[in-house]
């Protein structure tokens, strides 16, 4: 049975409009660099609690910082311990290795005149201390218990903080009319994503999990309208693609965030003959379940939005549990691999309750906690043999 699934993987589903993602990371580096020469200013963040409508109603541009190369890792490991998230060593690393910020592998550094960060786990908190002797870092604060008046209300207050922080930066006024435009250009973006994984309902899906990552990879260094215009061409064309191919199991990712260029577990479970039909993450599902309601006040509608994010440093997160177990039914899942990076001790927690959640529906999960290094690969390739095995066995 493993043979025979390894084989029909050789079935693509790679779409030719994606092909535009192969120059898109330069041609944002020379759009960020014209913006920057013209004194626009740039921010970079780490996390979806840091409102993008607020960064571009203030004029400025915006680029994610999250680190998913193992590259930079050893060199972040000179200042922070070695037993913490890889994300967070990657991310750091990228910021203080000259070799990174001072040529070419990641020139969009040179580019940011601040850092916004958010009080999410205790790493990324004190690493941002240590961050902001490199590049000026602002951090929002974030209430733990996300659905109470009170935390949304604190919350609010965060958010009108943050933009009083942004007029500073950029000089420019953050009134409702400007928040209310991002609100919609936000929403129309979040809109066209729900239309991808509309189309991942197919079975089989018209593209792969594989291809779906790259765009969610790079939904968070591109430009909004660089991004909505991909997302519509690529649309465009899977709706028009076949339904034909073999039936292989349908997977869902389910923790923490695949940052760009970390794709390892994504491709070893495609390459064993699975298709990710929907993720459970920050590069999923998270980053645009839910629309800011265009109807209310601004800054109160993004806070209330924002904090339905089912981020595993809320407490309790019901939510998220509830959310999982939505998306099995509404993607047809046949097993949820749950990936959770080395060190990350919220979300490999709350693995407990989410098979808890995940025995009532009788689908199984396939837990892997991992670094960005290959030196596993063989390992996690051998167990994901085994789930996939399991699930094509299954009555």
């Amino acid at each position: 049975m493993v043979r025979t699934l390894r084989e029909s993987s050789i079935t693509t589903y790679t779409l030719q409009c994606l092909s535009d993602f192969e120059d898109a990371y330069q041609r944002r580096i020379n759009e960020l660099t014209a913006r920057r020469n013209q004194a626009r200013k740039i921010v970079g963040t780490f996390c979806l609690f840091v409102p993008d409508e607020i960064i571009y109603a203030a004029g400025a541009d915006r680029v994610i910082l999250c680190g998913g190369r193992n590259a930079t890792v050893s060199l972040a490991e000179e200042y922070l311990p070695r037993n913490i998230c890889p994300l967070v060593k990657s991310s750091f690393g990228s910021v203080v290795s000259t070799e990174c910020s001072g040529g070419d592998a990641c020139p969009h550094f040179n580019l940011i005149d601040m850092v916004v960060a958010e009080a999410t786990c205790d790493a990324k908190k004190k690493m941002y201390e240590l961050l902001n002797e490199y590049i000026p870092t602002y951090v929002i604060d974030l209430p733990q218990k996300p659905d109470s008046p009170a935390g949304i209300a604190y919350y609010t207050v965060q958010l009108e903080q943050f933009t009083d922080a942004m007029e500073g930066l950029t000089g420019t006024l953050i009134t409702d009319d400007r928040l209310r435009r991002e609100i919609k250009s936000a929403n129309e973006t979040r809109s066209l994503l729900h239309r991808l994984y509309e189309l991942r309902r197919r079975d089989p899906p018209p593209i792969r999990g594989l291809d779906v990552l790259t765009v969610l990879q790079k939904q968070f260094f591109l430009s909004p309208e660089e991004l909505r215009r991909i997302l519509r061409q690529l649309c465009d064309e899977a709706e028009r693609k076949p339904n034909e191919g073999a039936r292989k199991p349908r997977i869902m990712i389910s923790g923490c965030p695949m940052a760009g260029g970390n794709i390892k577990v994504p491709k070893i479970i495609e390459d064993r003959g699975g298709v990710i039909v929907v993720e459970e993450s920050c590069t999923g599902t998270r980053a645009f379940w839910n629309l800011v309601d265009e109807h209310k006040d601004p800054l109160r509608a993004i806070a209330e939005r924002y904090m339905q994010i089912p981020c595993s440093c809320m407490t309790p997160n019901e939510w998220r549990t509830e959310h999982i177990r939505e998306l099995v039914e509404r993607f047809n899942v046949d097993g949820v691999v749950y990936y959770t990076l080395q060190s990350c001790h919220a979300y490999n927690i709350e693995r407990f309750r989410v098979q808890q959640a995940l025995k009532e529906t009788h689908t199984p999960l396939l837990a892997i906690e991992t670094d960005y290094s290959d030196s596993d690969v063989e390992q996690i390739a051998t167990r994901v043999d085994a789930f996939m095995e399991m699930i094509a066995s299954s009555p």
